[in-house]
C-alpha cells in the first residue's frame, strides 16, 4: 500500500511528531510511505527519519529560503478550508489550501492520515476518493471547545475511521458524538525498543520529563518528592522538558530550600538514556491522551507512579504490577506512592521487570500491525468508491510465453486515441517513472519482453495525442505465459519479471506488478511438520551457491538480531533449509514478533531476501496459506519463573508461530502470543 500521512511539521519537536515517525518507520519495512508536512522551518528534522519515508513539505518557510513562500500573496489571505475553531487556524492560509488540495488531486495513496483536528478535515475535503481516509486524534474529546467539536462533525463523519489513543477517550466520542457512518476506535502510540540496557534501578533518582506546562502539574511532584526528601536523604529529582512555567517551577524549588536535589534538566531527545538513570519515574499531570513518557520510562526498566488521570495512565499502568496509580492533584498520594518504591529495591526490580514485559505491546510492531489490519478491513469498502468510470477505455492483456504483455482495447477507443496516441505506464511513489507505447493500427500495444520495468507497482493509462489521460480499465487479463517466468531467467543476468493484473481493490483498473533484483533467492518448496520449517529453492541472476548456504532470519523492527543455520546445496544453484521454529519462538520479544528470511549463498556475501516472484500470482499470502505451529511461551527465568509454576491452576501460555509471504512476496515468520 501506499501510506500518507498529513502533519502540521515533521521538523520539530513534540509527541505527535515522534509516534508518527515510529508508525510511519515500521509500516515503510512493508510499504510505501510519505509524511506530508503542511511546514517546513528548517533544514533538517529535529528527530531522524527512516530513509524509506518521503517527506513532501507543503509550504516553505525558512527564513533563509530565498523562495520563501510568505512572499506568495495567497499565503496572507485566510483558509477556506482550515476550521476556524482549531487551535492553529491563524496558521494557515489560502496557500496551503491550494497546495493541499493539488497534492492529493495527483496523489495515489491508498490510505491518508491526518493527526490534527484540521488536518482531518483537510483529510475528509481533498484526499483521494479512492483512498482509505483515517482521522487521529491525539488530544481527547473533552480537551476540545465545543465549537471545534461542532465544527469537525461533517469532517468526521465524511472520513472511514477516527483513531484515538485510549480506548476511554474513544467511548467518550462514541457517547457524546455519534457517527454512525466512521468507524471509532482505539489505537495506542508506538514507543520503540530502547537502544540502551535497562535501568538496573539500584540508583538515588527520581526522573520525570514533559512540558513545563500547566496541565503537567510539576508542581504537584516537586511538593511530593519535598516531603520524599524530608525522610530520605539523597534522593535526587530531575525533571526534563521546557516551557513556560519553568521559572515558577524555580521559584517553588528555591523557596522549598531544594535546589540541590531537584534539577530542570532542559529538553532532552531521545530520553532513554536519561530514564535508564533513574531508579523510579513519575507523572503527574491532570490529563494525558495517551502517556508517551510513561511507556518510555517502562521500556528502560523504570516504574512510574503517575496521577491516575484520563485517560492514558490507566491503560498503560497495571496498578500494583508495573507501576503506581495515586490521585491526580494530591501531593500527598504521589509522595507517598514514590516512598513505597523508594524503600522497596525488591518491589521496584520486580515491578521494572513487569514494566518491560508489558510495555511491549507498544512496539511499532505491534501498534503497525493493528493499523495494517484497519487498512485492510476498510478498503474493501473504500472500493466501492473507487469504481472506474464507465467511459474508461477497456482492454484485455496476454501474457506471451516470452514475458511481452499484449495489451488490446475491447471496443472502439475514445475520442482523440487515433495517430499520436500512446499507452503509458506509471510507476509512482518516491521517484516517479514513465515508459510509453505507440499503439498499432488497431489500438492495441505490445510491451516487449526487454523492456526494464523498475520494481514497484505500475498503473496503465490511455493517453490521446492532445488531451488528459485516462487510466484503462481491465476485461480480461491471461497470465499463462507468467507461469514460465523462471524458465526465461538467463543465468548470470538479473531478475525481471512484469505481471499484469486487474486491480479490484480500485475497481478493475489495470495494473502491472514488476520485479527487477540482480540476485534473487526463489522459493520452490515450503514443508511445515510441527517446529520443524523446510524452505527449498534456487539462487537466480548474477550470484551463486558457494559451498554451505547459511539461512539468515533477521528480526523486524530496528533491531540487529539475527539467527544463523546452515543448509545445504543442492544441484548448481539450489539450496535446502530445515530448521526448528521453536528457535525464533525462544528468542522472543514482544507480543508479536516478525522475522525476514534471508540467505548467504557464499561467505561474505551479502543476504538476500528469499521470496517467491515467478509465477502467475501478484499476492502469493492469500493463495500459500503454511500451517501455523502452536507451542508453549518461553518462562521467564528466575524467581518469577519459580513462583508462577506454585501457581495452582496456572497454565504456560501459548505462542504460534506462522511462515507466510508479506505483500511484497518474500518469506516471513510470524512468532506472536495466543
Amino acid at each position: 500500500m501506499k501510506i500518507s500521512f498529513l502533519i502540521h511539521t515533521i521538523y520539530g519537536i513534540g509527541g505527535t511528531i515522534r509516534t508518527t515517525l515510529n508508525l510511519a518507520g515500521e509500516l515503510a519495512d512493508r510499504h510505501e510511505v510519505e509524511i506530508v508536512s503542511v511546514f517546513r522551518h528548517r533544514d533538517p528534522p529535529a528527530f531522524p527519519v527512516d530513509p524509506q519515508i518521503t517527506v513532501v513539505p507543503v509550504v516553505d518557510i525558512r527564513p533563509a529560503n530565498p523562495l520563501n513562500d510568505r512572499q506568495d500573496p495567497l499565503f496572507a489571505e485566510p483558509s477556506r478550508a482550515f476550521p476556524r475553531s482549531e487551535a492553529r487556524y491563524k496558521e494557515y492560509n489560502r496557500l496551503i489550501d491550494d497546495r493541499v488540495r493539488a497534492h492529493y488531486a495527483a496523489s495515489d495513496a491508498d490510505v491518508v492520515i491526518g493527526t490534527r483536528p484540521g488536518l482531518v478535515a483537510y483529510v475528509a475535503q481533498f484526499a483521494p476518493a479512492s483512498a482509505v481516509r483515517i482521522g487521529q486524534e491525539h488530544m481527547t474529546h473533552n480537551h476540545h471547545k465545543a465549537a471545534l467539536r461542532e465544527e469537525m462533525y461533517e469532517h468526521l463523519d465524511a472520513i472511514d475511521a477516527f483513531v484515538t489513543v485510549s480506548e476511554g477517550d474513544a467511548q467518550a466520542w462514541r457517547d457524546k458524538m455519534p457517527l454512525p457512518a466512521t468507524r471509532v476506535l482505539s489505537i495506542p502510540n508506538s514507543v520503540p525498543e530502547p537502544s540502551v540496557r535497562p535501568s538496573d534501578g539500584t540508583g538515588r533518582t527520581i526522573v520525570a520529563a514533559g512540558r513545563l506546562g500547566a496541565e503537567k502539574q510539576f508542581d504537584v511532584l516537586i511538593d511530593a518528592f519535598a516531603r520524599v526528601a524530608a525522610v530520605r536523604p539523597g534522593w535526587t529529582l530531575r525533571i526534563h522538558g521546557s516551557g513556560d512555567r519553568r521559572e515558577a517551577l524555580l521559584d517553588r524549588i528555591h523557596e522549598l530550600g531544594l535546589y540541590n536535589e531537584i534539577h530542570l534538566m532542559g529538553p532532552c531527545s531521545p530520553m532513554e538514556s536519561e530514564w535508564v538513570k533513574g531508579a523510579v519515574a513519575a507523572s503527574a499531570s491532570r490529563h494525558e491522551s495517551f502517556g508517551m513518557t510513561l511507556v518510555e520510562a517502562m521500556r528502560c526498566g523504570v516504574p512510574v507512579v503517575s496521577a491516575d488521570c484520563d485517560y492514558g495512565p490507566r491503560e498503560i499502568i497495571t496498578d500494583g504490577v508495573d507501576g503506581l496509580l495515586v490521585p491526580v492533584g494530591d501531593a500527598g498520594a504521589m509522595a507517598r506512592g514514590l516512598l513505597r518504591l523508594v524503600d522497596d529495591e525488591d518491589l521496584r526490580r520486580d515491578m521494572a521487570a513487569a514494566a518491560v514485559r508489558n510495555a511491549r505491546r507498544f512496539d511499532p510492531g505491534v501498534v503497525a500491525k493493528r493499523y495494517e489490519t484497519l487498512f485492510e478491513e476498510l478498503a474493501a469498502e473504500v472500493a466501492q468508491r473507487a469504481r472506474v468510470p464507465a467511459t474508461a477505455p477497456l482492454a484485455d492483456c496476454t501474457v506471451a510465453p516470452d514475458g511481452s504483455l499484449e495489451v488490446r482495447p475491447v471496443g472502439p477507443l475514445p475520442a482523440g486515441c487515433g495517430k499520436g496516441a500512446r499507452l503509458v505506464c506509471v510507476r509512482t511513489g518516491a521517484r516517479e517513472e514513465v515508459r510509453s507505447f505507440d499503439l498499432d493500427a488497431a489500438g492495441a500495444v505490445t510491451l516487449p519482453a526487454t523492456e526494464v520495468f523498475p520494481e514497484g507497482v505500475w498503473d496503465v493509462f490511455l493517453e490521446p495525442a492532445a488531451g488528459t489521460r485516462q487510466r484503462v480499465a481491465a476485461r480480461v487479463v491471461d497470465q499463462r505465459g507468467a507461469l514460465r517466468a523462471a524458465e526465461r531467467v538467463t543465468p548470470g543476468e538479473g531478475v525481471r519479471h512484469l505481471l499484469p493484473y486487474a486491480d479490484t481493490a480500485r475497481g478493475g483498473v489495470l495494473s502491472l506488478r514488476a520485479w527487477h533484483r540482480p540476485v534473487h533467492a526463489e522459493v520452490t518448496d515450503v514443508r511445515i511438520d510441527g517446529a520443524r520449517v523446510t524452505v527449498e529453492g534456487g539462487m537466480l541472476g548474477t550470484a551463486e551457491v558457494t559451498g554451505a548456504p547459511v539461512l539468515v532470519l533477521r528480526r523486524r523492527g530496528g533491531t540487529a538480531d539475527e539467527i544463523l543455520f546452515r543448509g545445504k546445496k543442492v544441484g548448481k544453484d539450489g539450496f535446502r533449509f530445515r530448521f526448528s521454529s521453536a528457535v525464533p519462538a525462544a528468542s522472543q520479544m514482544s507480543g508479536n514478533d516478525v522475522w525476514d528470511f534471508f540467505i548467504r549463498c557464499a561467505p561474505a556475501v551479502k543476504p538476500v531476501r528469499i521470496g517467491r516472484l515467478l509465477d502467475d500470482l501478484v499476492m502469493k499470502q492469500r493463495v500459500f496459506v503454511y500451517p501455523h505451529t502452536v507451542m508453549g511461551k518461553r518462562r521467564q527465568a528466575g524467581l518469577l519463573r519459580a513462583v508462577a509454576g506454585r501457581v495452582p491452576g496456572r497454565q504456560r501460555k501459548k505462542i504460534r508461530v506462522h511462515v507466510y509471504y508479506t505483500l511484497s512476496n518474500d518469506l516471513a515468520m510470524n512468532v506472536a502470543d495466543m
